[in-house]
């Protein structure tokens, strides 16, 4: 199965060198032109790992036409990807999330890519919290409340 990609998942993916845990739940993910003309414009060491996985995970889709929603231009246009191919959404913007589940859209975040590796015994609970605390680190927002969630949800499993 495939899955449609933001801009703000991809690039938590490369920082955290993760693309292969993702590859254990999809088989490839798609995203809009526009999505990667705007990753394509930083200038990061993220950028290289996302250009790697280029052609071999990462396949960049033309629009046939974006649709008007109240949300910024990559996130319309990743919403419209995933309307227009009838995919899934991984997204950890809150705003896009909402609004594509609102279209009745299937939404997994990072985190939700994370804690299925983890449930499909593809990482230890210790790779998994070190996983959460790298993103932590890389300034991805993880409310308190959640964090404690998911500490103990890992914590369950024994």
């Amino acid at each position: 199965m495939e899955i449609v990609s933001n801009i703000s998942s991809i690039i938590f993916l490369a920082k955290l060198n993760i693309f292969h845990l993702v590859k254990n739940k999809f088989s490839k993910i798609l995203v809009s032109k526009e999505v990667f003309d705007e990753i394509s414009a930083k200038q990061s060491p993220e950028t290289n790992v996302i250009k790697r996985e280029l052609n071999n995970f990462i396949e960049i889709i033309k629009l046939k036409k974006i649709k008007e929603l109240p949300l910024d231009y990559g996130e319309r246009a990743a919403i419209s990807l995933c309307l227009e191919k009838n995919l899934g959404f991984l997204s950890d913007d809150k705003v896009a999330r909402n609004y594509a589940r609102s279209l009745g859209i299937e939404v997994i975040g990072v985190l939700g890519v994370i804690i299925w590796n983890f449930e499909n015994k593809k990482l230890t609970k210790l790779e998994t919290l070190k996983l959460i605390n790298d993103l932590l680190k890389n300034d991805f927002y993880i409310s308190a409340n959640l964090y404690s969630e998911i500490i103990d949800y890992t914590n369950s499993f024994d």
